[in-house]
């Protein structure tokens, strides 16, 4: 029994493992790959997903009031990613490349049921009985067209931005529940067992709502599935389409519903409110698509790492002849689309591949108003081009199967190689930021990115050459001023960075963040009052901006009022609960008030987070001073000194300490370092 059991299913463990090993090849060098972009509104700074406690209204929380709440499953994906590794990167990427790799695994499955249905597959004349659908007796070569189309899917070039790109999980998960979704479906159909066809149909519409949970790409799968029944189970009969006209609107209904849902009672004028922020109108979107997927048509078919990007440069359409190529891509898709009519009954599957393409694309490159290209949109429509890719080599080889597998292998190989390569511009922020420019220098997002990271690495002069040119290219960047204000405040041109940040706020008056580091350029002219006040409006803006409540809480501690500054850092603690600077702060109100117990244990705590913070060493011998271990003490104080040998406080502290040893004189009383 177990060897008929080996001998049945060999192919398929083999064929899964294959997969797998080679997905975790060419995405090996992506595990200590940085957030980056939009990771950070919805991972880094989304308050929501830091899931401390497997609660339902904490996960629901994270699912429907996070940055995207159309997605909550995606979004709480991320919060049980923060449950188990808080923000160690890593960890989210092996989850990312984990769901790659099912959707390789689905890939192959799905693959494997729509070859067994064609009968110009080689060595099959005529398409095998559908309950044999992954059976391991099929024909060698639709093993081996299953196993490419699942390796070319996971080793293209094209999918990093899915699987690299922390956040666009979102994408992936989407792929993966709607693939599932699609099998289940017809796994259901083949299905002799009335129980078993029903907990699989089950199982479909269950995947399908995780799908569109997802993300909403995944609303065309209703249409996928009745086109999948059309094509592969009623052979394209026109007399059934007529019969079962209300099939039909099952997709129809769905995507209206869809509408009501995600836009509202008044769906266009939805629509047409997303293009105020835009620098198109759209018209102009809808006539700059035909362009841009003929353009991924040619990354499909040439994906050097040269020419891909994460921002690319696209110049916008005007009319059907500003440019010309519009008019010419226009014609390309509609040939496309025609040749899928035409080859319908005489190529099944090249008409469907095609269709997959085209239907998988039409959500985003349509009325929307969403940003004009991006590669992560190329993810699920990639199955289609990777079950073509697989299967033309063997029907124009069918007499040299060998020499099918070779090409297959070859390019097989050269996109994983691609893949790893690419993925090696994702190593850290400066090469991807860097890389962007190199490909679109006139992309102001790439200027304002790089020079964050640059500030962060306190290469400031640099910083403000990245944040002037963002302006230069988009005078109005809101973003760009806010950040050259701070790159300024940090150099001490108070004066300037006001200017910047004033600026900020005269284009976007409800902007939180230049409130907030309005409040601090203020604060250091020392008008606390006016800080204050900024910090309180940049928190009636967003309630969730935890360095606004720590600096309000220290503006308050200033003015003397402990009681309203506890208020405050325990609110940032309760957003952040691993925030350094809130659990320190909080240690020295609690030393202030006497409480030396609570105030050892917020800044233990938030040495455990940052152990080299000389501060907190500093502030937590000074506790360890008035509960009387001085031995400790001295160790923080010491430690404080070899983080900073300039800490005055420590010093001072350390002197005190030791004479209440009896080791030396010193000063009478420790000095806490606020």
């Amino acid at each position: 029994m177990t060897g008929n059991f080996d001998n049945r299913y060999k192919y398929h463990l083999l064929g899964i493992l294959a997969i797998s090993v080679f997905c975790i090849i060419i995405y090996s060098n992506t595990l200590n790959s940085p957030f980056v972009f939009d990771d950070f509104p919805n991972l880094k700074t989304n308050p929501y997903i830091r899931l401390t406690n497997l609660d339902f209204v904490k996960l629901y929380d994270a699912g429907f009031k996070s940055r995207c709440p159309n997605r909550p499953v995606a979004n709480i994906s991320f919060a049980l990613n923060y449950y188990f590794g808080r923000y160690n990167a890593t960890v989210y990427h092996i989850v990312n490349i984990v769901i790659h790799i099912i959707n390789g695994i689905l890939a192959y499955f799905l693959a494997l049921i729509i070859f067994r249905q064609l009968s110009d597959i080689p060595g099959q004349k005529t398409p095998q009985p559908f309950h044999q659908s992954i059976h391991p007796s099929v024909h060698p070569s639709i093993i081996l067209m299953s196993l490419f189309t699942a390796l070319i899917f996971v080793a293209h070039p094209l999918q990093t931005q899915s699987v690299t790109y922390i956040v666009q999980r979102m994408t992936a998960m989407a792929a993966m529940f709607f693939l599932l979704s699609l099998l289940c479906y017809i796994r259901g159909r083949l299905s002799e067992t009335r129980w078993k066809r029903w907990a699989l149909f089950s199982a479909c519409f269950l995947s399908l709502a995780m799908a569109i949970g997802s993300k909403e790409i995944a609303v065309t799968l209703p249409f996928f599935i009745l086109l999948y029944e059309w094509y592969f189970f009623q052979d394209l009969s026109v007399a059934w389409l007529k019969r079962n006209i209300k099939y039909v609107l099952i997709p129809i209904a769905v995507l209206f519903l869809f509408a009501l849902v995600y836009l509202g009672g008044n769906p266009f004028d939805r629509i047409l409110a997303g293009y105020t922020s835009r620098d198109f109108t759209m018209w102009e979107r809808v006539l700059t698509q035909f362009r841009v997927v003929v353009f991924y048509i040619s990354l499909l078919l040439y994906p050097h790492p040269s020419r891909l990007n994460l921002i690319h440069h696209f110049t916008t359409s005007h009319s059907l002849f500003d440019p010309i190529t519009t008019l010419l891509s226009l014609v390309i898709i509609a040939s496309l689309t025609g040749l899928a009519i035409y080859l319908a009954r005489m190529k099944r599957l090249i008409s469907f591949c095609i269709l997959w393409f085209i239907i998988n694309l039409a959500i985003e490159s349509s009325v929307l108003s969403l940003e004009m290209i991006y590669e992560h949109r190329l993810y699920l429509p990639m199955f289609g081009f990777a079950l073509l890719a697989s299967y033309l080599p063997f029907y124009f080889l069918s007499n040299k199967r060998l020499w099918a597998v070779i090409i297959l292998v070859i390019v097989t190989v050269s996109l994983g190689t691609g893949t790893y390569l690419r993925n090696k511009t994702w190593q850290n922020e400066i090469t991807l930021w860097s890389d962007v420019l190199s490909k679109n220098p006139q992309s102001y997002r790439a200027h304002d990115n790089l020079g964050i990271v640059l500030l962060d690495q306190d290469r400031i002069k640099e910083a403000i050459s990245h944040f002037s040119e963002a302006l230069r290219i988009k005078h109005d960047y809101e973003n760009a001023y806010n950040n050259l204000g701070n790159a300024l405040l940090i150099e001490g041109r108070l004066n300037e960075a006001i200017s910047h940040f004033s600026e900020a706020l005269r284009i976007k008056p409800d902007y939180a963040d230049a409130h907030y580091n309005l409040g601090r350029a203020i604060e250091r002219q020392g008008s606390l009052d006016k800080a204050i006040g900024h910090y309180q409006k940049a928190l009636r803006l967003n309630g969730y901006l935890v360095d606004a409540y720590i600096n309000l809480g220290n503006a308050l501690m200033r003015k003397g009022n402990i009681k309203d500054a506890f208020v405050h850092f325990s609110a940032a603690l309760q957003i952040d609960p691993g925030d350094v600077k809130a659990l320190a702060n909080l240690g020295v109100v609690f030393l202030h008030q006497g409480c030396v117990d609570e105030a050892i244990d917020h800044f233990s705590e938030a040495l455990r987070i940052n152990p080299d913070d000389a501060k907190v060493h500093s502030n937590l011998g000074v506790a360890l001073v008035r509960k009387g271990s001085l031995k400790e003490a001295i160790d923080h104080f010491s430690e404080a000194l070899r983080i900073n040998p300039d800490d005055a406080d420590a010093r001072y502290n350390l002197e005190f300490a030791k004479q209440l040893m009896g080791k030396s004189s010193g000063p009478s009383k420790p000095a806490m370092n606020q």
